[in-house]
């Protein structure tokens, strides 16, 4: 009995493991057959990406800015390659790779599947490495971006890095835009992880990145960059930047930084000028600053256009502390509180509004935010909440200290003034485009939104225009043409005090008159010798705008062009 009892007790086991078992397969083949197929397909494949095609950028007039060179990599797959074939394969191998045939070898050995034995090669060497007829040994389309123009709106194109993600500029703010998806292929293995006889299939196609049409018109970036270079040269200064920038609908026909870089060799360069200094470096705007303040008076009614103001003294008291003017004016008409440049008389104009009217107004016109033009790192400025404002912040902000900003903000602002009153904001992008050049995405509408009154932005304009005509600005002048614009010229502040010797030179303004087609904006950053804005920043402004009347067609007084 006890030997059955054993027995049957045995069979009892045997049948409880047997229904486990099957349990366990039913559990396996059935109710978790996806999952289990999917890690049976992990072991038995190898996927590899290959890169789409990068999409161009280019001008709106068509200037290749950025492209994709065709090139090939060849790979090797050690495990499809008898070893005893490896010395006499790296001697073929060798002349296609550019390796020597010891190098060769030597990464044959050091990997245990598939790898990328040599890249960024001459298309030529693909039909080179199908004649050898290796199973294991093959190439794969890759892409080397290419800079046709090198330095030429660097700050604007950016760069890719060693694995073609972009990094700066637009290459970085539209990394997906332009990027595409990658082809998959894959590498089948059988069970025991060996190759099967298939080599690489292609598993999901990739599609090409799309190609960015933007608003620069590169004959106008051209001129900036060469004024710009010229002034640098002439006043030795640290940088400069400019725009160019439609009023009527924000669209940006020149952003020029300088120093800069060619964007195929990044690393021969100091990484600060990798930096666009027109959209994110931050300045105090200086004089460039007071048609903001003299607006919000006027849009307040704290003073009227044909008002004189006081600019008596030589400077002004505010609070213990006394600003000084740039000479004793006397009582001026408001038009020449802007063309002298007067402190006194602008910052008794700022202390006829409250704070909060004043931080509201320089707040309409965009500053202390980002503009949202299309790349990263843009800078927001330096700017105050109301609530930290001190005794002297009124007369602070109405010479253009205690608020730093970018030039491109100084750019929307005065092309608000310029467009009646209407601010737009900056777009750079026209539109994406599509392989085969369809139109994906274009620019959206940018109606603006209105700051100033029709009536106030003509004031200001008329002032500004006084300034180029009898005023600080009279180096912007274009012959023939009537010229807005004003004078800037800040001191740099370094670690919480302004440093001697170390000043920004500004130049905004606007043409032609009455109707402006261009807003130009100059920012040269610590020049030497004269540091005044009516001998640095104007004259290059000038420059600027006399070559764009002729190059663009404009007319004196007209939005048409010939």
């Amino acid at each position: 009995m006890a030997l059955r009892g054993r027995l049957r007790l045995l069979a009892g086991a045997l049948a409880a493991w047997a229904i486990v078992v099957l349990l366990r397969l039913v559990q396996v083949q059935v109710i978790d057959h996806t999952e289990w197929l999917a890690e049976a397909s992990r072991q038995q494949e190898q996927q590899v990406e290959v890169e789409a095609p990068r999409g161009e950028i280019r001008t709106r007039d068509g200037r290749l800015l950025a492209g994709s060179l065709e090139r090939v990599a060849i790979y090797a797959n050690p495990r499809k390659l008898p070893r005893e074939s490896w010395p006499s394969m790296a001697v073929k191998l060798s002349p296609l790779t550019g390796l020597p045939a010891s190098e060769v070898l030597r990464r044959l050995g050091a990997h245990d599947g598939f790898f990328y034995l040599a890249r960024d090669l001459d298309p030529a060497v693909a039909p080179e490495v199908a004649r050898l007829r290796q199973r294991g040994i093959g190439t794969l389309r890759m892409e080397r971006r290419e800079y046709p123009h090198h330095q030429f709106a660097a700050a604007v194109v950016g760069f890719v890095d060693a694995s073609g993600t972009g990094q700066a500029g637009l290459e970085a703010s539209y990394d997906r835009t332009l990027a595409g998806t990658p082809s998959v292929y894959r590498l089948l293995r059988d069970g025991k992880s060996f190759p099967t006889p298939l080599d690489l299939r292609l598993d999901k196609p990739g599609r090409p990145g799309l190609t960015l049409r933007l608003t620069l018109d590169s004959r106008v970036q051209q001129v900036v960059e060469e004024e710009l270079s010229r002034t640098l040269e002439e006043v030795s200064g640290a940088g400069a930047a400019g725009v160019v920038m439609d009023p009527t609908n924000g669209q940006l026909l020149a952003i020029a930084s300088l120093p800069t870089y060619d964007p195929a060799s990044v690393a021969s360069v100091p990484s600060e000028w990798w930096r666009n200094r027109a959209v994110e470096a931050v300045y105090e705007p200086g004089s460039v600053f007071k048609p903001v303040i003299v607006a919000a008076a006027l849009a307040n009614g704290s003073v009227n256009a044909r008002e004189y103001v006081d600019c008596s003294g030589g400077g002004v008291q505010v609070a213990g502390a006394f600003i000084r003017d740039h000479a004793n004016y006397g009582v001026l008409p408001l038009r020449d509180v802007l063309a002298k440049s007067s402190n006194a008389g602008t910052i008794r104009i700022a202390h006829r509004l409250t704070p909060e009217t004043l931080d509201a107004a320089i707040r309409r016109f965009g500053f202390g935010r980002p503009t949202g033009v299309e790349l990263p790192a843009e800078g927001r400025g330096l700017y105050h909440p109301v609530e930290k404002w001190s005794a002297l912040s009124r007369a602070g902000l109405a010479i253009g200290q205690e608020i730093s900003v970018t030039p491109l903000q100084i750019a929307q602002a005065y092309a608000a003034m310029a467009n009646h009153g209407v601010m737009v904001h900056p777009t750079l992008v026209l539109e994406t485009l599509d392989d085969d050049g369809n139109v994906i995405a274009p620019s959206g509408p940018n109606p603006g939104k209105a700051v100033l009154s029709p009536q106030v932005a003509g004031a200001l304009v008329e002032m500004l225009s006084a300034v180029v005509d009898e005023g600080t600005g009279r180096a912007a002048a274009v012959s023939g043409f009537q010229v807005g614009g004003k004078t800037g010229t800040a001191q740099k502040a370094v670690g919480g005090s302004y440093a001697s010797g170390q000043h920004v030179a500004w130049f905004a303004g606007f043409l032609p008159l009455p109707n402006p087609r261009l807003v130009i904006v100059v920012c040269i950053d610590q020049p030497e010798g004269s540091f005044w804005a009516s001998d640095v920043a104007a004259p290059a402004f000038g420059r600027i705008a006399a070559r764009l009347v002729t190059l663009l067609g404009l007319r004196p007084g007209s939005l048409e062009t010939a």
